[in-house]
């Protein structure tokens, strides 16, 4: 008997080496088709190779995709210097974390007080101002694929001029991997006779003014973003009656935009390797980890996408990948098209359900453009998951479906193995039924989670709303034990809030660039309270609201300006821009409040930190502040308590709209994010609590996380599914 953990991704993916420059050249060879052409970046000319477990490397932030059209030389050229120009506004792509944090606010030699509103001052590269290594990557890979080709023209034309010494410094050039070009010295000869170039798909990357080559270890997705024309509302235009045509040649038929680019031979021959996966559910993949470690979980099966493109990937390459990561990883993937994973995840769940799901309708042009043609690839993507489970259950197997991208999988699995033991589990917020019912797919969405013996939520809050949704929605009253009769079954609704791992958390904490890190923060403000935030940039997480608090928080007590420094982290996007702008403004309009510009009372970072650097904080830092306007469960805050527990016990500043805080209760000091006054009162409260105050809730909230671990959160949710299960059997 196994466990089937379902998830969207699995814990490992694939790495494809691509080192041999004559690879390269074939890629760049190859004629552009698609509007999101397959990437590649180090070649190998060497047959595929089976990754062994010495193999398996950690890599982060290993890929960039970018789904623009390629430009042609002539308007790429033109429109180089507004382009590089425009990204200074643009979040980085995928930096390295290190050193930009130390030139940030580490360094004591460098005031932050210019860094502290803004990104990262960026070097000038070329002469070209802005640019620095979060140019977009689109950008570097049109301009060395252009100048490749370029170079090509031109030593052809060359050497056809009779000029051999000319064609041999280029093809020199060329053959050198452009390493010693930057946008500076484009010959204009190139720009000229390239001017029918379009960009190739390899990929590159500016380092010191530099062109060099960028690490990307998989396909480029060939998904187009945006849905299918005939699902797009379009004004109409004035019809205009076909008159006779002048043209004197055979039209030349242009490829489609949607034509895959054949580069499914480069990755046959590429070897590749199985690497840990990063993204997703960290918390699901630790507690998993955690729960076999203390051997709760004897046998395991995880079911989930490699998290890639795969179109690219020939249909034998993907069986051979799926046997490797079945028989070394007990991984079994699920392969779908690039559209319907583009169409699933970015549109139906991320401008649908998530907006949705965290009490914000999407009730504009792009949402409603997008939501019939994205629910089909949602639907898609459900079925290929239920058929992989299918097509790996055994009798008294144990399947576990996991978050909001799944709610079609239990019932779709229902309807094939009538009998199974099914598992839900939904991670983020789940809204009133006044909210849901909302949504065209409500019922459909319900059914499927109720093909579930267990339908688990982080909070007491969600799991009444579930409750109340299905009687508003499907008109089943829930029964007195909290539970639901539905299709002949009694199914359960519970809360079980996810923990974290202790076990794994201190001993990443010995690590010793850790300790480096946390011996330059105390150097850096050894006086100082030390406030720190870390979130993504986003509309729920409630960072705008956070600075308003801050901001009258310094107001009302101007002496901690120089008392008190604030540490903000954030992850961006594109698409939290405006409200990055926002933030940016509130927190220049903090730090010119202040006289002294050397030590500004707000450090915002607009890029994400290493884990030794994140550590380094939790374990520094005299308070910690959330104030997310919804989430469904707050683990960073978890970490910081547990990481608290041999430095100042600082307190916790915590929103009550978050699932943690049903889980820490007043232990820690709860705020409602809309109330700016309540924020800046609890901010005092936070940099001024007697310390015997500050240990008596620290004590009760180090209580809380240590018990209520991740491990202790799968055995009670796997026993409860258990005792579902079998009281249900026995009755039929």
């Amino acid at each position: 008997m196994s466990l089937l953990v379902v998830s969207l991704y699995l814990p490992h993916t694939i790495h494809f080496n691509l080192d041999d420059p004559s690879l390269v050249e074939r890629v760049i060879s190859m004629p552009i088709l698609s509007r999101s052409p397959s990437t590649v970046s180090q070649p190998y000319d060497a047959p595929m190779q089976a990754p062994t477990g010495s193999t398996s490397q950690l890599l982060t932030n290993s890929s960039v995709q970018s789904s623009a059209v390629p430009t042609p030389i002539p308007n790429f050229i033109r429109s180089l210097a507004s382009r590089v120009t425009s990204t200074q506004n643009t979040p980085p792509a995928s930096p390295p974390p290190t050193a930009d944090v130390e030139d940030f606010f580490f360094k004591l030699s460098t005031p932050p007080s210019a860094a502290s509103h803004s990104a990262p001052n960026l070097d000038s590269v070329s002469g070209i101002p802005g640019s620095n290594s979060a140019m977009s990557v689109e950008f570097e890979r049109n301009f060395r694929s252009i100048y490749a080709r370029s170079l090509r023209k031109a030593a052809a034309a060359a050497a056809a001029a009779g000029k051999n010494s000319q064609a041999a410094t280029i093809s020199s050039n060329l053959s050198n991997g452009l390493s010693n070009l930057t946008v500076s010295n484009i010959p204009e000869h190139t720009i000229s006779e390239g001017s029918s170039a379009i960009a190739s798909p390899t990929s590159s990357s500016f380092s010191n003014g530099l062109l060099t080559p960028a690490i990307v270890t998989h396909p480029k997705s060939r998904a187009s973003s945006p849905p299918p024309a005939k699902h797009l509302v379009t004004p109409r235009s004035k019809s205009i009656p076909n008159g006779p045509s002048l043209r004197v040649a055979p039209k030349k038929v242009q490829p489609s935009k949607s034509s895959p680019l054949d580069a499914a031979s480069v990755f046959k021959s590429a070897p590749w390797s199985v690497v840990k996966y990063h993204k997703g559910n960290g918390g699901l993949r630790n507690a998993i980890a955690r729960a076999e470690a203390e051997g709760a979980i004897a046998n395991k099966l995880w079911i989930g996408t490699l998290g890639m493109p795969t179109d690219a990937l020939e249909e034998d390459t993907k069986k051979v990948i799926g046997r490797v990561l079945l028989a070394e990883y007990q991984d079994a993937p699920v392969f779908v098209s690039d559209s319907t994973l583009e169409g699933h995840y970015t549109h139906y769940c991320k401008d649908i359900l998530w907006p949705t799901f965290h009490y914000q309708i999407p009730d504009h042009p792009k949402s409603k453009a997008y939501e019939d043609h994205s629910w089909v690839h949602y639907h898609a993507l459900n079925t290929a998951f239920a058929d992989v489970v299918v097509a790996n259950y055994t009798p008294g197997d144990t399947i576990w479906v996991h978050d909001y991208h799944l709610l079609l999988v239990p019932g779709l699995v229902r309807e094939k193995i009538p009998d199974a033991k099914i598992g839900f589990f939904l991670h983020i917020a789940f809204p009133s039924s006044e909210v849901y019912r909302c949504l065209p797919t409500r019922k459909l969405l319900l059914r499927g989670m109720l093909g579930a013996n267990v339908v688990g939520f982080q909070s007491n809050e969600y799991a009444r709303h579930f409750r109340q949704t299905v009687q508003v929605v499907l008109g089943i009253a829930p029964n007195r034990d909290d539970t639901i009769d539905y299709d002949g079954r009694r199914v359960a609704v519970v809360a079980m809030a996810i923990g974290i791992d202790p076990v794994s958390l201190r001993i990443a904490s010995e690590d010793p660039d850790v300790k480096r890190w946390r011996q330059m923060l105390r150097e850096r403000w050894p006086d100082k309270k030390m406030i720190v935030g870390r979130d993504k940039l986003d509309q729920f997480r409630g960072v705008r609201h956070k600075m308003l608090g801050y901001e009258r928080f310094l107001k009302n007590y101007p002496e901690y300006k120089e008392k008190a420094i604030f540490i903000q982290v954030c992850l961006t996007n594109i698409a939290s821009q405006d409200l990055e702008s926002e933030v940016s403004d509130i927190v220049a309009r903090i730090n010119a409040s202040t006289h002294v510009v050397s030590e500004p009372p707000v450090v915002f970072l607009h890029q994400d930190i290493s884990f030794e650097q994140y550590l380094a904080l939790l374990h520094e830092a005299d308070v910690f502040v959330v104030t997310s306007l919804r989430e469904g469960m707050n683990l960073t805050c978890h970490e910081y308590i547990f990481c608290q527990l041999e430095t100042s016990k600082g307190p916790l500043i915590l929103s009550e709209f978050t699932g943690s805080a049903a889980v820490l209760g007043d232990k820690c000091l709860l705020v409602n994010p809309w109330d700016r006054v309540e924020v800046a009162e609890a901010f005092h409260k936070a940099v001024s609590m007697p310390e015997e105050e500050r240990e008596e809730r620290y004590k009760k909230l180090y209580s809380e996380v240590t018990t209520n671990t991740c491990a202790h959160w799968v055995r009670l949710f796997l026993n409860k599914l258990d005792k579902t299960w079998e009281e249900q059997h026995q009755k039929n």
